[in-house]
């Protein structure tokens, strides 16, 4: 599968593994969810990026005056940016 370097970019229906890991490194938060669950539930076109964001609700970091500050991550992707443009570095 071809990897888009942004989550914008990167869609459910593009992502063929059966389970998707998010995690965060600032507070130790993880899971792991169904992906079929996630197209069920959000749509197969809702993007990686908009994903983080309802993962990591309740996340006080997700919105500062300095912006998006919040560590949310999918390990499951590898070495595909953060929706800022930070590198993430699994």
């Amino acid at each position: 599968m071809a990897r888009p370097g942004r989550l914008s970019d990167l869609r459910l229906k593009d992502y063929r593994e059966p389970v998707i890991e998010i995690s965060c490194r600032r507070c130790d938060r993880h899971g792991a969810l169904e992906c079929k669950l996630l197209v069920k539930a959000f749509g197969a076109d809702a993007s990686f990026a908009v994903l983080r964001r309802r993962m990591a609700i309740g996340c006080e970091r997700m919105q500062t005056p300095e912006g998006d500050k919040c560590d949310a991550h999918f390990t499951c992707l590898g070495d595909v940016d953060a929706p800022d443009g930070r590198q993430n570095d699994n």
